[in-house]
């Protein structure tokens, strides 16, 4: 019953308007767009980004979504299918991998707590390489873990081992290198901790469990380095420059201080973060005789090498962390065991704090249409490159009814403070964190993407119809965007305002029919000389020909 019950709520959750917003740039657009291309290319190796080779992540992610486009077409919806199946299916095997170990009611409240977490909803709902990497790391953990207690109990443990190896390799063709590093450092220390890191040198252990993670791990790195022209100067790029470099130096701007995953982890774990240190504090580590506290163990110490590891690399982005967020959940879990509530003063303040957070997000809701009305004074000259705000913003009563659901589900939390037992609190919690998500993700982005992102994707229809199948779209002043190529079904190519030749000879070519810019650029277009037509117009972004081009 309980897992049909998770399973009704998280499907329903993660998958209910999908593909209502549009792709996202950037990164989720760069995810959609590589493996549209590599669909149409019948290519399944060479990824490939605006017709050129893209070697910034491994393809797994690329052949999920490729699988998602022949199931449901190559869209939004199609794009994301194969994460929000990999977030229901991580939620499940919280579940019912902590059952027996945790008991089935902690086991229930980890996958509730996991599962309604806005960080972790938000990356079930994105085309991002994280959620599918999460998966197989619990899923190599989990075999891990099932494999050291058969042998702790005197049995064979090592098919088990091996399996998690398996997965372990399968996060390599995720995401890289981390995909072992982080599974083979949490293992060391692991054993370590219970006394038995022979285990893991053991020769039927070792040596077909390395095999098997080499083997899969490494298996695209070395097709690619066959079949591709360059052989492996691939390698300087994926690992050299994704790998070594991010984590040494900051890289595209996405630095941050030592602490910056405890903000991300405040606001991106609410409202549950507020309960993560009681529950630190309050939580067994030492009996290492107790399989619930191994078990825990386990998925905490993989939470915080991940943490650790994270918060000393030079880049820093939010959906890093996204694999700690399993064991901090059943870290979570464990404190609402208490059928009393012990010192009922922090359970207050824990409480106060998680719905003063949700108060502060319905009063920034409820002010945001005078933010918005205020925001051209604001940022002054800035504010004419910004496409949005070419035209006046009519938000309507969404933020209204937003804002005050907000607050209702504040004070509603609060209101539970009055609870004796943690149940009781925890059942309102859970129905605070769902009402925060469901009006974050089913109202408050599709507004975002009527605004930010329709205007961009209705031009790159128009401008696919201007366009020959072979030819490009002029992308004036606007950054990569890799949703216009998504749909479109074009290539791009970007220019600044200070290559007008360049524009110039490229219109005069085939090659390029019409561009796409905002109205600020429009404008320098026309103080420059250039002769325009404009062609359609949507919230601030123009498309447009040069009036000298070659029809």
């Amino acid at each position: 019953m309980r897992f049909l019950l998770l399973l009704v709520i998280f499907t329903s959750l993660y998958m209910g308007f999908l593909g209502k917003p549009g792709v996202i740039d950037y990164d989720e657009g760069v995810y959609a767009e590589v493996s549209r291309e590599m669909l149409i290319q019948h290519q399944y190796i060479v990824p490939s980004l605006n017709g050129q080779g893209f070697f910034e992540k491994p393809p797994l992610l690329y052949w999920g979504q490729m699988l998602g486009y022949r199931l449901f077409g190559t869209t939004s919806f199609g794009a994301r299918f194969i994460n929000a199946l990999a977030g229901i299916a991580t939620v499940l095997l919280v579940f019912l991998a902590g059952r027996k170990p945790l008991g089935s009611e902690t086991a229930f409240r980890a996958a509730l707590i996991l599962g309604s977490s806005l960080f972790f909803v938000y990356l079930s709902r994105i085309a991002m390489t994280d959620m599918l990497l999460t998966l197989f790391l619990i899923l190599c953990l989990c075999f891990f873990w099932w494999g050291v207690e058969r042998q702790l109990q005197q049995k064979s443990g090592a098919s088990w081992f091996w399996a998690g190896c398996v997965f372990a390799g399968l996060a390599m063709l995720t995401k890289g290198a981390i995909g072992a590093f982080f599974p083979v450092v949490t293992a060391l220390i692991y054993l370590l901790s219970i006394g038995r890191l022979s285990l893991l040198f053991k020769r039927s252990w070792i040596i077909p469990g390395t095999l098997l993670l080499i083997g899969i791990g490494f298996s695209w790195y070395l097709l690619l380095g066959c079949v591709h022209p360059d052989g492996f100067a691939f390698m300087k790029d994926l690992f050299i420059k994704h790998h070594i470099e991010r984590f040494t130096t900051p890289l595209e701007g996405h630095s941050g201080p030592v602490y910056f995953y405890l903000i991300v982890l405040l606001a991106g774990f609410m409202p549950w973060s507020l309960f993560v240190p009681l529950a630190a504090i309050r939580c067994p580590y030492r009996d290492s005789s107790s399989r619930r506290v191994r078990f825990l163990r386990l998925f905490i110490l993989f939470s915080m090498v991940t943490l650790v590891f994270f918060s000393m690399a030079a880049t820093k982005l939010p959906n890093y962390i996204c694999p700690a967020l399993p064991g901090i959940a059943m870290l979570t879990a464990t404190l609402f065991d208490e059928k009393e509530k012990r010192g009922k003063l922090v359970w207050s303040i824990a409480t106060y704090l998680a719905a003063l957070l949700i108060l502060g997000l319905g009063i920034l809701l409820l002010a945001s249409p005078q933010i918005i009305a205020h925001l051209p004074q604001m940022l002054g000259k800035s504010a004419l490159r910004a496409p949005v705000l070419a035209q006046p913003i009519n938000l309507g009563y969404i933020p209204y009814t937003s804002g005050l659901s907000m607050l209702a589900a504040a004070l509603f939390l609060l209101s539970a403070n009055r609870t004796k037992t943690a149940t009781a609190l925890f059942t309102v919690l859970s129905a605070t964190a769902l009402v925060v998500t469901g009006v974050l993700f089913q109202i408050i982005l599709p507004t975002y993407d009527e605004l930010i992102n329709r205007p961009l994707i209705h031009l790159a229809e128009q401008a696919a119809d201007k366009t020959p199948e072979e030819g490009k779209i002029a992308m004036l002043e606007v950054k990569s965007r890799p949703s216009v190529n998504f749909y479109a079904h074009r290539r791009t190519a970007v220019y600044g305002i200070n290559d007008l030749d360049s524009l110039r000879k490229d219109f005069q070519s085939s090659r390029i029919q019409v561009g796409i810019t905002t109205e600020y650029y429009l404008g320098k277009l026309q103080e420059a000389g250039v002769s325009t037509e404009r062609l359609q117009t949507d919230r601030g972004y123009i498309l447009f020909r040069l009036q000298d081009d070659h029809q």
